[in-house]
């Protein structure tokens, strides 16, 4: 197969590797290894990781196809649905394993383990499918790793900017069965959004302070049981 044609069906895929060349040419590991050598000499495709290799641009697409399952979570996730005005260059994805920071194009792609992995969509963009968190598991992500989104001020735009379904958060954070999270989402989406979630759980009798990135607190709100 000739190297033009090899590109055709490679740019199919956002990310690909040693044995989609196998598969795709019909050719040996060694020789597959060999072609794709050549095409990155040319600068015809672009080296990601250990066997991973890209013709894409869509650092997010790029970057939620390394590993399967994965999806863009916490502040990237925020800064690529305009819930925040930063500009990031660390893309941050959510996985179900521990991986070795990859730097590629002027970005750092983390990867962060999770055991509550759900909650997320596929959508599809000119360079192909990105895997990305859903609103609703996106305010859950944001308190069970707060320190990936920044401070508590971003986490508290994602709150405000994010269009939600109640039924889609409770089911959600009953599956987390997080009482932090359980408290600080429904104590913030009710202030934020004034979605009132308090019927479908019982918060245990312990309290958490609201801002994970502080001690300090003012108030205490009784109901959700948490420290303003």
């Amino acid at each position: 197969m000739k190297a033009i044609e090899l590109l055709e069906k490679v740019r199919e895929k956002p990310v690909f590797r040693v044995q989609d060349i196998e598969r795709i040419a019909g050719i040996k590991r060694s020789y597959a290894k060999l072609t794709l050598n050549r095409l990155k000499k040319r600068g015809l495709i672009k080296q990601v990781g250990r066997n991973a290799y890209t013709t894409k641009d869509n650092i997010f697409v790029i970057a939620s196809n390394i590993t399967y399952p994965s999806y863009i979570s916490f502040w990237s996730a925020s800064s690529f649905l305009g819930y925040t005005e930063q500009i990031l260059n660390t893309v941050q994805v959510a996985a179900t394993r521990r991986m070795s920071t990859i730097r590629f194009g002027g970005y750092t792609i983390k990867f962060i383990p999770l055991k509550d992995f759900f909650g997320y969509r596929k959508t599809m963009t000119n360079d192909g499918e990105l895997f990305i968190a859903e609103n609703e598991k996106l305010l859950i992500d944001a308190f069970l790793k707060p320190k990936e989104c920044g401070n508590f001020d971003e986490i508290r735009k994602i709150f405000e900017g994010a269009d939600i379904s109640e039924e889609r958060v409770i089911d959600y954070l009953k599956r987390t069965g997080s009482q932090t999270a359980i408290k600080r989402v429904g104590f913030l989406l009710e202030k934020t959004k004034g979605k009132d979630i308090s019927g479908s759980f019982e918060p245990d009798r312990n309290y958490v302070v609201l801002n994970p990135f502080s001690k300090k607190w003012g108030t205490i709100d009784g109901k959700w049981r948490v420290k303003i």
